[in-house]
């Protein structure tokens, strides 16, 4: 599974939350919302998730520790 942060920058939408994504493959499994440590797992993963357009970063693990995954 990878942990990844979004970095978008989002200069039309300045009010928008970049959140961490939890993903296997180009399959979204879960999400954390911004500010939050605590993720939230789909029923069904998204497989129409897509990254294109959008910056992301993978998070450390000291970082990865912190969550409740």
């Amino acid at each position: 599974m990878k942990i990844r942060q979004e970095t978008t920058d989002w200069k039309d939408a300045p009010g928008t939350p970049n959140h961490i994504y939890l993903t296997e493959g180009n399959v979204l499994v879960g999400y954390i919302k911004s500010g939050e440590k605590k993720a939230f797992y789909f029923q069904r993963p998204k497989k129409q998730w897509s990254t294109a357009r959008r910056k992301f970063r993978t998070l450390g693990k000291r970082e990865i520790a912190e969550l409740e995954l």
